[in-house]
């Protein structure tokens, strides 16, 4: 079994979680000190920052800056919007309440996030990273194709139709099916998709089929979701591996992300070992009727 002592000195020694707990304690150093609202006595401040959010905030909307009536109106509802919180929280209001709950978090995490925006790796570490991960950023296969599709519902025989349309094609002309087959509400000609769009409008049997056509001649049948067609291969650009410059922006922003969920949960873990949690025993079954 571990030690929770030795895993906590891990967690206590990333510095990551260093800056985090370290911004979190500011943070929560400048709610106790330097609130404009003065939440902790009967005393409210409207400070020039307020008032400037509040004018922004009309003016994201109104495209223009309010009337002094308007602005009058603006800090008199952030007024009673202040007044309201207050008392809510005296007479316990918000406790257990989902929603709250639910918001402070997020703010709490978005706090937490900001503080590794501007994390940047080195490019041998940015390296490494991309290379762990290289499937993630390889480009997927390009079809571009024409089919001739024939229903299984329609036809005694639908596969040995199309093989017998396929004896009578000229094999290296493209338009040679046109007009031919069952009609289907799905496109007769794709350009450029990828693998993964093909798959979703005929589906993965018929791409796998795809994989044994030879370019630029009719072939077939291939099955697919709906029945047979003959598909004429116009061209097929297969899986791609970019450079780590040809995709460094994505890769950064993968990179910061995984920081930050990583952050996230050593923070967690650091705070839980400062509580202790009890858990009662789960509820019993509700007797059958």
């Amino acid at each position: 079994m571990t030690d929770p002592r030795r895993s906590r000195g891990r967690l206590l020694r990333e510095p990551l979680v260093h800056f985090a707990l370290l911004g979190a304690g500011l943070f929560a150093l400048y709610l106790t000190l330097a609130d404009d609202t003065g939440t902790g006595d009967r005393r409210i401040v409207v400070g020039t920052e307020r008032q400037a959010q509040l004018t922004a905030a009309f003016e994201r909307v109104w495209r223009r800056a309010p009337t002094d009536a308007e602005f009058k109106g603006l800090v008199d509802d952030w007024l009673r919007e202040e007044l309201a919180n207050r008392e809510a929280l005296q007479l316990g209001l918000g406790e257990d309440d989902p929603i709250i709950r639910r918001r402070l978090r997020q703010k709490y995490e978005a706090f937490v996030d900001q503080l590794f925006m501007g994390a940047t790796p080195s490019t041998d570490e940015l390296q490494a990273w991309y290379e762990d991960r290289r499937g993630d950023y390889a480009t997927q296969p390009r079809y571009s194709l024409r089919q001739v599709y024939f229903s299984q519902d329609r036809r005694d025989d639908a596969r040995g139709d199309a093989r017998a349309l396929l004896q009578s094609l000229a094999p290296s002309d493209p338009d040679a099916a046109n007009g031919l087959g069952d009609s289907l509400a799905l496109p007769a000609r794709l350009q450029r998709e990828r693998a993964t769009a093909v798959a979703s409008v005929f589906g993965d049997a018929f791409l796998e089929g795809l994989a044994a056509l030879e370019p630029g001649r009719w072939s077939g049948p291939v099955t697919s979701a709906y029945g047979e067609h003959l598909v004429y291969l116009e061209s097929f650009t297969p899986q791609q591996q970019p450079a780590l410059e040809d995709v460094r922006e994505a890769v950064l922003r993968d990179w910061r992300d995984a920081q930050r969920r990583e952050a996230r949960a050593g923070i967690y873990a650091e705070l839980l070992q400062e509580y202790d949690v009890e858990f009662a025993p789960p509820p019993a079954p509700a007797d059958d009727a």
